[in-house]
């Protein structure tokens, strides 16, 4: 088959392509200008608010308690608008609020639906429309309906139901933060009381200021250690210009005695809240350490926890609207779809082929029972 071939197919049948081509132009004409409904578009714009959670994640973040376990979750609160578009358009194209939206417009009945599962797939499909902008944190929100008004009213029923069911969503969170933030309240509110209740019994065993007590017993220590010192320089002094048996050489001896004794019943005897010892001291002051860190950990967290429960509540109360509306949904006045010069382009042009190949297949069948005919015969 050459070139030419082609060419003298489409010549040789040239009338008879142009006017199937021609009726087919016709008839694209009549099913796209006047047989197929032209549908409209309504849609809206709405933008996420990013407030929600704010400032239940501004108290966690100051005081640095998202980064302790179970907290974090609540310290991620929002989320980015990309997460926030994502759950839009979760509820949006979830089977509860399509069903709702199908029984509320009669959808079933008028697309002669059998099955609300066929219904709600063909309203995935081809009514709703969404179209996201993560970048703006916006989404649009629209509905495809051969009725303008209906179309509008679909959409601001979406639009609502988003809405709605968005703030179902943030109070069902907020209710189960402020129930995981009591228990933790009252969990530290346990461990604060026991805490207390350890330092005064501590306290009532060894003082009101133990590390202060411990401190004078060992600066007093340190004080007498030196007077020694200093004392049995002088001693030796003595010694060497005085006989051991004179006065002032045993009163320094006594003298001495004396204050190795008092360092004794320092470093020897156990440690009492009413006397300077040191025995036992390094233990003491340690526990009352303890006991002080874990009063001011409790006391942090309580001091947190307080206004995190009181926003959660805050919170769970909110009946503000959670998706705010840039664009209301309006009544179009231009079709959407169908593509009318599309259609006519691609059914003229479709037959146009259809006829030609047809022909051409014909003749190619013809030339070989020709051809076949003149070898048998």
């Amino acid at each position: 088959m050459t070139l030419y071939d082609y060419f003298k197919v489409l010549i040789e049948n040239k009338r008879k392509i142009i006017i199937i081509s021609s009726i087919a132009f016709i008839f694209s004409i009549i099913l796209a200008f006047f047989i197929i409904k032209p549908v409209f578009l309504s849609s809206g714009m709405v933008k996420t608010a990013s407030t929600k959670s704010s400032m239940l994640g501004g108290i966690l973040s100051s005081t640095g308690l998202a980064e302790l376990g179970d907290f974090g979750d609540l310290a991620s609160g929002s989320g980015s608008s990309s997460n926030e578009l994502a759950l839009y358009e979760n509820i949006l194209m979830s089977r509860d609020n399509i069903e709702e939206t199908i029984i509320k417009f009669n959808i079933l009945e008028e697309e002669n639906f059998k099955f609300m599962y066929d219904a709600v797939k063909y309203f995935r499909e081809n009514v709703i429309y969404l179209s996201k902008d993560k970048v703006a944190g916006t989404m649009v929100i629209g509905v495809y309906d051969v009725s303008p008004e209906k179309a509008k009213e679909m959409a601001d029923f979406l639009i609502s139901q988003l809405n709605k069911k968005n703030m179902e969503l943030n109070v069902m969170n907020a209710r189960n933060n402020r129930i995981f933030i009591e228990e933790r309240y009252q969990i530290v509110k346990q461990d604060l009381r026991a805490i207390e209740d350890s330092l005064e019994k501590f306290q009532d065993m060894y003082g009101i200021a133990p590390d202060l007590q411990i401190q004078l017993a060992a600066k007093g220590n340190f004080e007498l250690e030196a007077e020694l010192k200093s004392e049995e320089i002088k001693l030796d002094i003595l010694s060497k210009i005085l006989t051991p048996d004179q006065a002032e050489i045993k009163m320094q001896i006594e003298k001495i005695n004396a204050i190795k004794n008092q360092l004794n019943e320092i470093n020897e005897n156990d440690y009492e809240k009413s006397k300077l010892n040191l025995k036992g001291s390094p233990n003491v002051a340690m526990n009352f350490l303890r006991l002080k860190r874990d009063l001011e950990i409790q006391n942090k967290i309580m001091v947190t926890l307080i206004p995190m429960l009181e926003q959660s509540k805050i919170e769970e109360n909110r009946e503000t609207p959670t998706v705010l509306i840039i664009d209301k949904p309006n009544i179009p006045d231009k079709k959407s779809k169908p593509k009318r010069i599309v259609i006519v382009g691609i059914l003229t042009f479709g037959t146009f082929i259809f006829t030609y190949l047809f022909f051409f297949a014909k003749s190619v069948l013809r030339e070989k029972y020709m051809k076949n005919f003149k070898i048998n015969k």
